[in-house]
């Protein structure tokens, strides 16, 4: 049986083998430029952060900069809604012919089937077919009527690969891809990479709900927040902290994108491929590993998959854990979380 602890609740004792084991002293920095370096911005739809110490002032303005344009890169070449993006190339034409897909394409499709095997489909990339259909802005959702209309596109088994030519074609002509479940990790692997190319050792880069950490905070551990899903006026905005370092952390949950309907529905941005509509089982789902590309899509899988099935996906996998908030506020960890017996 996993531990359910309620919210505010102490944090389990093996969460400290993530935080930075890095002594207690550090020095000083020889350089008087030495410091730490910080911008946020407003790309892919959510607000990007980065946090960086550079020996220099000129290393530590390149990095920043060269983070942000790493950012609005893949913002250009994955948004489903710039037209001359690779995706939505992708979405116009797979439906008529074979279409040759970039590296950076052929990479996420690929880490996108993988999970969708490993979840059974918990995890779908054509979740779009059915996405689109909702305007979280103007609180319009698709009636019964339309899903049923719709639901029949939404299968990673209607994309058809070709893995000699490289190449993928839609099965059905309604059937449309979103990478939102895993573009957002993947970018943030990119800009890390970029940053260790450069020799920075101690940075966080952020884009919404994933985040990825490289080493500590000279000396001590980063804290990354998980958010309280129903936060409300004069209460704690975070639930749990956890002290981590050189990890990547995803988190999903149904309060970014949603609206309430006239029934008091809370009506969200995560798709259960199965229904077309809003998971509902849990609110918040938080997955630590070693790579956003991976630890993404994993988030999303696990909330729709729901408290048990989820965490028992988590287990299987080598490299992962997971805090669950379930739909009560009672919060959930994988084994790897789990406080030591008595």
């Amino acid at each position: 049986m996993q531990l359910a602890t309620p919210w505010g609740s102490s944090m389990p004792t093996l969460l400290l083998r993530k935080a930075a084991l890095c002594g207690l002293f550090f020095c000083l920095a020889p350089n008087a430029n030495a410091a730490w370096f910080n911008d946020t911005r407003a790309i892919m739809g959510t607000e990007v952060s980065v946090s960086l110490w550079s020996d220099t002032e000129g290393t530590g303005k390149q990095a920043v900069e060269g983070v942000m344009a790493i950012m609005e890169g893949v913002n250009r070449r994955l948004s489903p809604y710039i037209a001359s993006s690779d995706l939505a190339k992708l979405n116009s034409e797979a439906a008529k012919v074979p279409v040759l897909l970039t590296d950076e394409l052929d990479l996420l499709y690929r880490q996108s089937l993988w999970m969708f095997h490993q979840s059974e489909g918990a995890f779908d990339i054509t979740y779009a077919s059915v996405g689109r259909l909702y305007d979280y802005r103007q609180k319009v959702a698709p009636t019964q009527k339309e899903l049923e209309a719709h639901l029949g596109a939404l299968s990673t088994r209607h994309l058809v690969y070709d893995a000699k030519a490289r190449s993928l074609a839609f099965s059905q002509p309604d059937v449309s891809i979103d990478l939102g479940g895993i573009a957002k990790g993947y970018a943030v692997d990119l800009a890390i990479n970029y940053l260790k190319g450069l020799g920075i050792k101690h940075a966080y880069v952020g884009a919404g709900g994933d985040s990825r950490i490289l080493g500590d905070r000279r000396g001590r551990p980063w804290v990354i927040g998980i958010k309280n899903p129903r936060m409300k006026e004069g209460g704690a905005d975070t639930v749990i902290k956890l002290p981590l370092s050189d990890v990547a952390v995803s988190t999903s949950g149904d309060y970014e994108r949603f609206f309430i309907d006239d029934s008091g529905e809370r009506i969200h941005h995560i798709i259960n491929p199965k229904t077309g509509k809003s998971a509902s089982e849990v609110m918040s789902v938080t997955i630590l590993g070693e790579e956003g590309i991976a630890t993404d899509p994993l988030s999303t899988a696990v909330f729709v998959l729901g408290v048990q099935k989820g965490i028992n996906l988590v287990d299987k996998l080598s490299g992962f854990d997971a805090i669950i908030i379930d739909s009560t506020g009672q919060v959930h960890y994988s084994n790897g979380l789990m406080p030591p017996s008595p």
